[in-house]
């Protein structure tokens, strides 16, 4: 059974092993890579990267399941010799990563990853919020030939998508209440990069630039909006994106208005 290289190393030969080490942080976010003291290891078999994901998302995880997943339409005795020598080669990059018990393969005690967010009730950091628009959840592979794997895979970017739009709306929020309004301008856009058809975050968008001064890039907002909704989707905004566009381009002379988009601002919701 032959199988292409597992990983590479960041230090000068790729075969490093990382033996002298006190923690092991695997990073899923982006390129995969092993870290820990010894130093840092660049995962780029597939296989090798969907069994360490499982085993981040699902915790302990039999040898069956994991086989059948990774090797799907496979038999049983081809699909358990390709997941020992998976584990068998990570083990050799980083000894003890994976461990098993009876039936189950698990991680080692002393490993951490950074994508506990996704299955508990941990707050996701906002680093990874604000670069969460660029897809790079195990380095953005996917599986076309593996419906199952997609499907799982779709869901924790689900997570990771559903996450950072509430935590950027937060920050949205705290900034357009406390008038950093450029600020507010900031987390709203990546919100938008994040999810293109938000239409809360385009209108709360458009109010924050009318209450900066800023109405044409209001009116700009909206237009681009619309284009977008059209293009990608063939619909038109919703009616109360379009009743405040009408409403900028209408009451540019109300002496309440601004009062209006600040009130609204102040109540922002998700």
């Amino acid at each position: 059974m032959q199988a292409g290289p597992l990983a590479h190393s960041s230090s000068e030969n790729p075969m490093t092993t990382l033996a002298k080490r006190s923690k092991i942080e695997i990073q899923f976010l982006g390129q995969v890579h092993i870290h820990a003291e010894s130093g840092s290891i660049i995962v780029n078999d597939k296989k090798a990267i969907l069994l360490m994901f499982v085993l981040a998302v699902r915790g302990a995880t039999s040898r069956q399941q994991m086989a059948s997943l990774l090797w799907p339409g496979t038999d049983a005795e081809h699909s358990q010799g390709s997941l020992r020598l998976r584990i068998h080669k990570i083990n050799r990059l980083c000894p003890g990563l994976i461990q098993s018990h009876l039936n189950s393969i698990f991680f080692s005690a002393s490993a951490g990853h950074d994508i506990g967010f996704l299955t508990a009730d941990d707050g996701i950091p906002l680093a990874v919020a604000l670069d969460a628009h660029r897809d790079n959840l195990i380095g953005s592979l996917d599986f076309p030939e593996n419906p199952q794997l997609n499907a799982m895979l779709g869901h924790y970017k689900s997570q990771l998508v559903s996450k950072s739009t509430s935590l950027l709306y937060k920050h949205a929020r705290a900034a357009a209440t406390s008038r950093s309004l450029d600020q507010a301008v900031y987390f709203l856009n990546r919100i938008l990069l994040l999810s293109p058809h938000n239409e809360t975050a385009c209108r709360n968008l458009m109010r924050v630039h009318v209450l900066n001064g800023c109405r044409a890039t209001a009116i700009e907002t909206y237009e681009a909006f619309r284009r977008n909704m059209r293009e990608s989707l063939g619909i038109e905004p919703d009616s109360k994106t379009k009743r405040l566009h009408l409403d900028i381009l209408s009451a540019q002379d109300d002496p309440d208005y601004q009062t209006r988009i600040s009130e609204a601002l102040d109540s922002m919701i998700l």
